[in-house]
């Protein structure tokens, strides 16, 4: 029971840790190149499969619970998405395939909202406090922050292809 919670732990102090960095420099603009693109999403991914595998492997009897938390993280996650892709400006880079990135204060409240979904989970649902439900819980919570990368890395990718070989636009100091 104790490897569980720290296992537990790891997932979701690493989940913790990628999203709230990733908010912060939700407000500073950035230049984000087409080579590193994927790199995020598949740990991301692998994160996610070794969880579940964890939880699969810890509590075969939860299995059920894994499946709906995975499916209401991609859920999330696709929306989290889209909404931080809605809320983020693309422009030019000046370098070729690359683009520059800038958020604002609603997708770091976007970032921020979704991790506290995670908490809210564990006072919320039933049993939600219990050990053997935070690996399941930490599961989903992957699932949303790796979804979301993935929409996030294809708006990316778009806005790379349109903008990746243009200057950027100079602006008055």
């Amino acid at each position: 029971m104790q490897s569980q919670l720290g296992t537990s732990l790891i997932g979701l102090l690493f989940t913790a840790f990628v999203v709230i960095r990733f908010a912060v420099r939700e407000l500073k603009p950035r230049v984000i190149k087409g080579g590193v693109l994927w790199i995020r999403p598949l740990v991301l991914v692998a994160i996610t499969l070794w969880l579940a595998w964890t939880t699969i492997t810890v509590d075969p009897a939860g299995i059920g619970q894994l499946i709906g938390a995975l499916l209401v993280g991609g859920v999330l996650g696709a929306v989290t998405g889209v909404l931080i892709v809605r809320y983020t400006t693309f422009s030019a880079a000046g370098v070729a395939n690359a683009v520059r990135v800038t958020g604002s204060k609603i997708t770091f409240a976007i970032w921020i909202g979704a991790f506290a979904i995670r908490l809210l989970a564990r006072y919320v649902l039933p049993h939600g406090a219990d050990v053997r439900s935070q690996l399941p819980m930490n599961s989903g919570v992957v699932a949303l922050a790796t979804v979301a990368f993935v929409v996030i890395a294809f708006a990316f990718h778009r806005a790379i292809d349109r903008y990746g070989g243009r200057a950027p636009i100079a602006t008055a100091p």
